[in-house]
């Protein structure tokens, strides 16, 4: 009399005999299903459809491309297959947001497949549902910049995707990082000690961030690629500069480059990882594909960005405040 079929995935379920009673009893009796599985969505979902081939083919079962057909919304294509809020499996996040919202999803197909919002089907999309850890909306105490490098493939992108969240004009600046420290430099060396003085309190009250995007082509043979110079040279000029701060994004999608963080670890430049630098030494933010996941993404990056103490900010003005100081005299 169930609603709804759940499986949670793990490796060896479609071999086990008692889990495949289970499975072709929901397929024979046309219940919805939802599949929950952990861990990275290319190798489960490949391993999924590789082990359901193998041992759903008996005559008593219904048939893995049945099977698979109910799973995947009949739209499989191995990991290539991306999952909406209302079909395909679901990967299950842990860690700030991305937890609540995996509860959201599963809510939310549980609940449109009851009689209630089966005839009401609009309800629960314009009404949503309130899930405990959910992240709020991001709000943005004074404008920030928002520096890019046209070297590292991806982070333009998304940018424009923060910059989008906001409905006021003027909230985000999105500079080419180059340029921007070019700027800088240029503009104090031809500038008196008073408007230098005015140009860094004025720069002081825009916080500004260097958005490094992190996929495995960020980094490379640096000895032969020109590009992967530049960001190395970028990200060491960012880290020098006291009032310009990091925010690491680790993209997750496999079509877009994603990897693990230890291949990207392994790319990055012994002297990045190392002190003075120590480019990892805050938590790269996850940026998944699915809107559900990437909504929390995007919503983290803005939370770093607005939780940037702004004594830090005024310490580091009144350092760069000091050493210009020193070097005029």
């Amino acid at each position: 009399h169930s609603a709804v079929f759940v499986i949670y995935y793990s490796r060896g379920y479609f071999k086990s005999r008692n889990c495949q009673r289970e499975l072709y009893a929901a397929i024979i009796l046309d219940k919805p299903m939802i599949v929950i599985y952990k861990g990275n969505s290319k190798v489960v979902i490949e391993e999924m459809i590789e082990e359901c081939t193998k041992y759903c083919n008996s005559a008593n079962s219904p048939g893995s491309s049945s099977i698979l057909g109910k799973i995947f919304g009949n739209s499989h294509s191995g990991a290539e297959m991306l999952a909406t809020a209302d079909q395909g499996p679901i990967a299950w996040l842990d860690g700030n947001g991305f937890a609540a919202a995996s509860l959201d999803l599963i809510y939310y197909r549980v609940l449109s497949h009851l009689p209630y919002y089966k005839s009401r089907p609009n309800e629960l999309s314009s009404k949503g549902i309130m899930v405990p850890g959910e992240l709020g909306p991001v709000s943005l105490q004074s404008p920030i910049n928002i520096l890019v490098c046209d070297s590292n493939d991806g982070c333009f992108e998304v940018a424009e995707e923060l910059k989008a969240m906001f409905s006021e004009r003027n909230s985000m600046f999105i500079y080419d990082a180059a340029e921007f420290l070019e700027y800088q430099i240029d503009h104090a060396e031809n500038v008196d000690v008073m408007d230098r003085l005015i140009s860094l309190s004025s720069f002081s009250d825009r916080p500004t961030f260097f958005l490094l995007y992190l996929n495995k082509l960020t980094f490379g043979d640096t000895s032969t690629n020109k590009d992967n110079n530049v960001i190395e040279v970028l990200i060491e000029s960012c880290i020098d500069d006291p009032n310009i701060h990091l925010v690491l994004v680790h993209e997750q999608n496999a079509l877009k480059g994603g990897c693990e963080f230890d291949d990207i670890f392994k790319a990055t430049p012994q002297k990045l990882i190392d002190e003075p630098y120590s480019l990892y030494s805050e938590i790269a933010i996850p940026l998944y594909q699915m809107k559900e996941y990437r909504d929390v993404s995007l919503n983290l990056i803005l939370n770093k960005m607005v939780a940037t103490d702004k004594n830090v900010l005024q310490s580091s003005f009144m350092e760069s405040l000091k050493r210009t100081i020193h070097k005029m005299t």
